[in-house]
């Protein structure tokens, strides 16, 4: 089974909502979610797994609609702060999000709707060899989170301390193979691909070609990739 990690493209931000958040894509996701399925057309995908978070979903919906297929929604695939009623992207969660960066650092994971990282670690690990057991298809997109893919990898690599990078809607990709038995053995392929945002798969283009800048809040300075 070939497996295609892909983090989420970049999504709004949620404060404080009377539910837990969540978020949908912002501009510059929903142009990054297009250039990866524009990208992944040119491969064979027969089923896509996804996280319950809209994120997640929004992120492969044009590659299911592409293939006809309908997404598995894998709950235990869910980031580190599924149940958070605040949601702020990685880049920003330190700045604008500092009230709820302060309480996770103190280690108050419970009262911000976070698991403890042992808990995040072992639930995704559990989920993936789950996915590896039962391969559900031959090539398989897998449309999470930055942490998820995180702790995936790690998992792959033998090593939880291991630390990879994930930009938004990057792919990463692993290789599974089963004993006799039934025991999953997988390889890392690759590690945070983000060609698609600069080419296509038949022409050169320049970096980030045609993005929409985003300026976060708070800033005068706009970017176009998450810093």
């Amino acid at each position: 089974m070939h497996v295609i990690l892909v983090r989420h493209a970049r999504p709004e931000i949620v404060v404080d909502s009377p539910t837990v958040a969540d978020p949908g894509l912002a501009e510059l996701g929903v142009w990054q979610a297009a250039r990866l399925a524009d990208w992944l057309a040119f491969e064979e995908i027969d089923h896509v797994v996804t996280s319950p978070k809209r994120r997640a979903i929004e992120t492969a919906q044009a590659v299911c609609d592409a293939r006809g297929l309908a997404n598995e929604v894998v709950d235990d695939l869910d980031e580190i702060d599924r149940y958070c009623h605040s949601y702020y992207p990685t880049e920003i969660l330190q700045t604008e999000g500092r009230a709820l960066w302060d309480q996770v650092v103190a280690g108050n994971f419970t009262e911000v709707g976070w698991d403890t990282p042992e808990v995040f670690n072992a639930r995704i690990t559990a989920a993936w060899d789950d996915l590896c057991r039962r391969s559900p298809g031959e090539r398989v997109l897998v449309s999470c989170h930055g942490g998820t893919v995180r702790a995936i990898l790690a998992s792959v690599a033998g090593n939880q301390q291991a630390s990879f990078r994930t930009d938004y809607a990057a792919i990463s990709r692993v290789q599974v193979t089963l004993d006799e038995d039934g025991t999953p053995h997988a390889h890392i392929l690759s590690v945070n691909e983000t060609g698609h945002f600069d080419a296509d798969r038949t022409t050169a283009g320049g970096p980030m070609r045609g993005a929409p800048e985003m300026a976060w809040p708070g800033r005068r300075r706009s970017i176009t990739t998450p810093r």
